[in-house]
């Protein structure tokens, strides 16, 4: 089964979520190209304070957890009405040179050639996960608490596409970013 037969047989929408970070920019301002597109869903801005903490909480650690606050409800319930065949998560990444992804086992072989092509370095080690081509799927990460161990807790496909913030010109990895979306949704065919 090919990649846009598998999501078809599921639900026509994907969900783009960014600024969990409110150090991240590159992931909000890349959401905010598919805002009119056809079946995309964009979340962006959720953290407006330009600082990785919100009122000194990590949202991107307190899903699913008794700490939980309303935003992580009301996304998590949000994606749940919304029924996706998958979630993408922008992030930037201020600890790596490269570009690396987390996601669903379902998405692997997608994601891989999504990856395929782009501008910036795809990394082979992410925070000690190897990569496959610059994938990750079975690694350390996510962390407990994460949007994506949510997802992975309600069976919905996902990834999570992570650039470098110090290396890279905040243009190239918006461009990065909105490369690696529009690979996605082009392989969709929405």
């Amino acid at each position: 089964m090919t990649f846009k037969e598998y999501l078809s047989s599921k639900n026509n929408k994907i969900v783009i979520i960014s600024g969990l970070h409110g150090d991240e920019p590159a992931g909000n301002i890349a959401a905010k190209f598919f805002e009119n597109d056809k079946n995309v869903y964009v979340i962006s801005d959720i953290n407006s304070t330009n600082k990785r903490r919100m009122n000194g909480r990590d949202l991107n650690r307190h899903f699913d957890t008794p700490d939980k606050n309303d935003i992580q409800d009301k996304i998590i319930l949000g994606i749940e009405k919304l029924k996706p065949s998958i979630v993408i998560s922008l992030h930037e990444d201020d600890e790596v040179d490269g570009v690396y992804a987390y996601c669903s086992t379902d998405l692997e072989e997608c994601i891989k050639k999504c990856l395929d092509g782009i501008d910036i370095k795809i990394l082979k080690n992410a925070h000690g996960d190897k990569t496959d081509d610059g994938v990750i799927t079975n690694g350390k990460q996510p962390y407990k608490g994460t949007l994506e161990r949510a997802l992975r807790r309600r069976n919905i496909s996902y990834c999570t596409i992570e650039t470098p913030s110090k290396k890279e010109s905040l243009e190239e990895r918006i461009t990065c970013l909105k490369q690696i979306v529009s690979n996605i949704i082009n392989s969709y065919d929405l």
